[in-house]
């Protein structure tokens, strides 16, 4: 299994704020090529070892994930998977788990939600593996200003909160629902 993550290129104005200036921005949450990729980062299950993929090596990342039986994101499918698409990176559909997906589907979240109260971040910190380490809308701004040490720390760490969660689901079969504290039960591939 892979476990990955991406960050884009241009920011998405999210509503109500304003554009902060000499920052470049798409034209929103479904503007996948526009974004752009500014990293990959994954954690290979098979090797035990962390990649980081940026333009000069995006393609690689596809041919990493097709030499894996599963690739493992959150919120992925319908997020990072058309963004690395939108950028000529190959995957195979059949391959992707969501995770977000698995856990929300047994909230009874209905499909195509995102609900409130359920991010990374919220699930992280309600199955005690602490919290993410920054904003993801603040990702593309450190990528256009150069903060690229920071921005793949970021992924990393995103990459390392995602490997907890499905751990934590995999091992007691299911994860705490942040909103509630209920136990949810989630079966995810091994």
């Amino acid at each position: 299994m892979l476990i990955y993550d991406i960050e884009i290129a241009r920011a998405v104005q999210a509503n109500g704020d304003e554009r902060m200036p000499g920052v470049d921005y798409c034209k929103g949450w479904t503007d996948y090529a526009g974004m752009g990729v500014a990293c990959v980062c994954a954690y290979d299950l098979y090797e035990q070892r962390y990649r980081v993929f940026m333009q000069d090596n995006l393609l690689a990342f596809g041919e990493l994930a097709s030499s894996h039986d599963r690739l493992l994101g959150f919120n992925s499918i319908s997020f990072d998977d058309n963004v690395v698409r939108a950028a000529g990176v190959e995957l195979d559909p059949a391959k992707s788990v969501d995770l977000a997906r698995l856990i929300w589907r047994a909230a009874g979240v209905p499909e195509g939600e995102h609900p409130k109260g359920m991010s990374l971040d919220a699930l992280c910190k309600a199955n005690g593996l602490g919290g993410k380490t920054g904003n993801g809308l603040m990702a593309p701004v450190m990528f256009q200003r150069g903060d690229i040490g920071g921005l793949i720390d970021y992924c990393l760490a995103d990459v390392a909160m995602t490997l907890k969660l499905y751990r934590v689901a995999a091992w007691s079969g299911g994860v705490r629902d942040p909103r509630n504290g209920e136990f949810l039960p989630v079966v995810v591939p091994r």
